[in-house]
């Protein structure tokens, strides 16, 4: 099964602005492949004070420092959280504290 994409102005494009995938060249990238430099604006670190304009530098501050680049890190978030058990006298606190509360409402 032939599948299209829709390109308007496509020199391939036919009347209704639709072209086949197959056939299409995406001229956006040229031949070449996309790579992520490590350069960026002059940034500040907030924990160091000091200007970076290495990405890499940057996180190796962050790590000195003992700092977590949000986004970055979820080791945290995928260890189990460990349950606390509530006594039973503390489950009767709670409890009658929630019939009060309900009482009164």
């Amino acid at each position: 099964m032939t599948t299209y994409v829709y390109r308007p102005g496509h020199p391939d494009a036919n009347e209704r602005g639709m072209v086949n995938k197959e056939c299409l060249h995406d001229d956006r990238f040229g031949e070449s492949s996309y790579v992520i430099s490590d350069t960026m604006e002059p940034t500040r670190h907030m924990a160091t004070g000091k200007y970076h304009t290495s990405k890499s530098e940057f996180r190796k501050d962050t790590r000195a420092s003992g700092c977590v680049e949000v986004g970055n890190e979820t080791g945290f978030m995928l260890k189990p959280r460990k349950t606390i058990e509530p006594s039973r006298e503390e489950r009767r606190h709670h409890l009658r504290q929630a019939i009060k509360y309900l009482q009164n409402q």
